[in-house]
C-alpha cells in the first residue's frame, strides 16, 4: 500500500515477516520524501525478517542508501529489534520514546526479568513463568537491546521530525509500552500498537508498584486518540484503521467490559492465576491447559493490568495471608 500523507510525502506500507504466528508480520512504514525515507519500525532480528523487508523496499523502489532515519514506535521485538543492524548499514540514526529508550538503556534483560519476577511475587507458580522464559524470544536478544541502548536516541511529546515542506509530529501515547509513540501529519497517524483491527493491543503490568497503572495509562491513551480528529491510522499489524475514533472507543469499551469481568471473579479473595485461568482469551486454544506458554504470559500481564488498575482506582484491594498474595474488592 502506497499512499499520500502531505503534498510532498508518501507513505508505503512494508509487510515484514515475523516468527509470531498469530500475527505473521509486522507493518513497517517508509516515509518519503524527495530527500530519501524514513522507516518506522524495521521488525525484528531475524534473518526472514531482513530478507522479506528488503523485498519490500525493492517493491517500493527503495534502498537503504536512502534511508535518513529508523523511528521505533515502541521496544517490543518485532518492532524494534532490526533497527540497530539497520542503522549500521545504512548509517542512519534511531529515534524512539524517551521512556521506552529508558527502559531498554536500564538493561532489557532486567525489564524482562523484573515483570516475571513480579508474577512470582503475586504467586504465579514457578514452573509456568519458567516456561514462560524458556519460549519468550526477549532473552535471547538481550544483545540486540544492548545495541539498540547504545544507538538511539530520544524523540518525544513536543518534538517534531522534519519531513519534506512539513513535518511530523511526536506523540507519546503509553500503555501498550510505558514510552510507545506514535507520528502524526495532519490527520493521519502511524500509531503502531497503540491502534489494531480485529485484535486488542496487550497491556501488561510489570511491576508491583502501586504508582504503575499501566492500563490506566493506555485508557488516557485512547481516550487522547479518540479526540484527535484522524481521518486513518496506519497500524503496526493488520489493515489500516478508517476510523480511529471509532475504533479507540470500541477499545475503551473493551477494557470497561473486562474490568467488569475482573470485579465479577472477585467473589472472595482471589490470586492473580485464578482470575487469569478463568478471564475469557481470544485463543484458538480450548482452554487454559492449551494454552501456549507465550499466550500465558500476555494473559497473566494482561490480568494483572486490570487488577492494578481497580486498584489505583480504589475498586480493589491487595491482601496477604500465609505469604500468598490476593485481590479482593474494596
Amino acid at each position: 500500500m502506497t499512499g499520500r500523507i502531505g503534498i510532498d510525502v508518501m507513505i508505503a506500507r512494508l509487510k515484514v515477516d515475523i516468527p509470531i504466528k498469530a500475527l505473521g508480520h509486522v507493518n513497517s512504514y517508509a516515509i518519503i520524501d524527495d530527500e530519501g525515507f524514513l522507516l518506522v519500525d524495521p521488525g525484528m532480528y531475524w534473518a526472514d525478517g531482513f530478507r522479506s523487508l528488503a523485498a519490500e523496499l525493492r517493491r517500493a523502489g527503495l534502498s537503504l542508501r536512502g534511508l535518513r532515519a529508523i523511528v521505533v514506535t515502541h521496544f517490543h521485538v518485532d518492532h524494534a529489534t532490526a533497527a540497530p543492524v539497520l542503522a549500521e548499514l545504512a548509517g542512519s540514526e534511531v529515534l524512539m520514546g524517551p521512556r521506552d529508550l529508558e527502559v531498554v538503556r536500564r538493561g532489557f534483560r532486567e525489564y524482562f526479568r523484573d515483570v516475571t519476577e513480579t508474577f512470582l511475587h503475586y504467586g504465579v507458580p514457578r514452573e509456568e513463568v519458567k516456561a514462560m522464559e524458556e519460549v519468550h524470544p526477549v532473552p535471547r536478544l538481550g544483545d540486540v537491546y544492548d545495541e539498540l541502548a547504545a544507538v538511539a536516541r530520544p524523540v518525544g511529546e513536543g518534538e517534531s521530525i522534519g519531513l519534506g515542506d512539513g513535518e511530523l509530529k511526536v506523540l507519546e501515547l503509553p500503555g501498550h509500552t510505558p514510552g510507545h509513540i506514535a507520528l502524526l501529519q495532519g490527520v493521519t497517524a502511524v500509531v503502531g500498537d497503540v491502534l489494531l483491527n480485529g485484535i486488542t493491543p496487550n497491556v501488561v503490568a510489570d511491576s508491583p508498584d502501586p504508582r504503575r497503572d499501566p492500563l490506566g495509562d493506555y485508557l488516557r491513551t485512547l481516550e487522547r486518540v479518540s479526540s484527535l480528529g484522524l481521518s486513518s491510522a496506519m497500524p503496526g499489524h493488520g489493515e489500516p484503521i478508517g476510523s480511529p475514533s471509532a475504533r479507540a472507543r470500541e477499545l475503551m469499551a473493551h477494557h470497561e467490559e473486562r474490568l467488569r469481568l475482573v470485579k465479577s471473579l472477585l467473589d472472595a479473595p482471589r490470586t492473580l492465576y485464578y482470575v487469569a485461568r478463568n478471564l475469557r482469551w481470544r485463543t484458538s486454544a480450548a482452554s487454559w491447559d492449551d494454552m501456549s506458554p507465550y499466550e500465558r504470559y500476555f494473559a497473566v500481564g494482561e490480568a494483572l493490568a486490570h487488577l492494578k488498575h481497580l486498584e489505583a482506582v480504589g475498586e480493589v484491594e491487595e491482601m496477604t495471608a500465609g505469604g500468598e498474595v490476593s485481590f479482593r474488592l474494596a
